[in-house]
């Protein structure tokens, strides 16, 4: 695991020069479609009808249509903002395939160069079903892919973006989607197989993702009718302030109760006041699941500065911290 001195040394020698070369082809591309001239030309244009309308009280020539106007203005508000957010969107495309390949590369290498980086894939749904934190969802959209085997640890790390539609019965029926999980997952193999499953979730939402622990070991047809029952399946490990945050659920107490053990505890506990973000994670088989709730890691876009919030220090500092956290995982078991 890299400090942040060492980080700061590379950003200065590695990486400063191209995030100052992007952050100003950023600038220009803002800059070109800004919004500016649009408030502008939306105000002139709110100004010329009052003009209009009050003038045409006493010039016979301005004609009735110019009541009218106004449906002009709204076309125009509605479609130049389209066309800055399209033109926006699309001349920062190019910009921002250039900071994944060259410095968010470079960052992963720098964490550890036997990690690889894939902007275009990510951890497959089946993947991240088999860690049973989250319910059922009707949307999965995963990408920014980080992978790789390093000292005999398999890593797979990507942003997660899942959703659940819902829809209500009756006369006023409607439906709204709910977002099940949006932040950046992570899959490690460990040094020994647990030999049953083990959910560790903030307390709150744990319910669903209980469910889809006793639908992975008992079989979807039984879940409905003793859910109720499992639920007793709490375990508390004698720490007050982490049995206050978490919650554990588990088809066997006794193996929840093994792992976690003081050392391991406190690492969670370490971890979660560090990364200060809704962390979860579960045991199954040989696997450990890692989510961190909220945060979208690998991405850009136009209206972010590169230099001025430090996305690249946000990015190694978040990447670092997952792996580090992997790291002291294993070497705890």
């Amino acid at each position: 695991m890299k400090s942040k001195e060492e980080f700061d040394s590379f950003y200065e020698k590695e990486l400063k020069r191209k995030i100052d070369e992007l952050e100003a082809q950023r600038i220009a591309i803002t800059e070109r479609y800004s919004f500016k001239q649009y408030w502008k030309n939306l105000m002139w244009l709110g100004l010329l009808f009052v003009v209009l309308l009050v003038a045409r009280s006493y010039v016979s020539f301005i004609p009735e249509q110019v009541e009218y106007f106004p449906v002009l203005i709204g076309v125009y508000a509605i479609g130049a903002a389209i066309y800055i957010f399209f033109q926006r969107a699309q001349k920062f495309a190019p910009v921002k395939l250039d900071y994944q390949k060259t410095v968010i590369t470079k960052i992963i290498s720098f964490v550890d160069q036997h990690l690889k980086y894939d902007h275009k894939a990510g951890i497959t749904s089946q993947e991240f079903e088999a860690g049973g934190l989250f319910g059922r969802y009707t949307s999965f959209k995963s990408e920014d892919l980080v992978y790789g085997t390093t000292n005999g640890m398999e890593l797979r790390m990507s942003d997660i973006n899942c959703t659940r539609r819902k829809s209500s019965s009756g006369k006023n029926s409607s439906s709204t989607t709910v977002t099940i999980f949006k932040g950046f997952y992570i899959i490690s193999k460990l040094n020994e197989k647990i030999q049953a499953g083990v959910i560790i979730k903030p307390s709150l939402g744990i319910s669903d993702a209980f469910k889809g622990l006793a639908t992975k070991f008992l079989g979807g047809q039984l879940v409905a009718s003793i859910t109720e029952k499992l639920s007793l399946n709490d375990v508390e490990v004698g720490d007050p302030e982490f049995d206050k945050q978490y919650q554990v659920k588990s088809v066997n107490p006794e193996v929840a109760k093994e792992l976690l053990t003081p050392r391991f505890i406190q690492l969670i506990k370490t971890f979660q006041q560090e990364a200060n973000l809704p962390v979860s994670l579960s045991f199954f088989d040989s696997n450990v699941h890692i989510a961190f709730s909220g945060i979208n890691l690998f991405e850009a876009d136009p209206y972010t500065s590169f230099v001025e919030k430090n996305i690249s220090k946000q990015y190694f500092n978040y990447l670092n911290l997952a792996y580090g956290v992997v790291e002291a995982i294993r070497a705890s078991r």
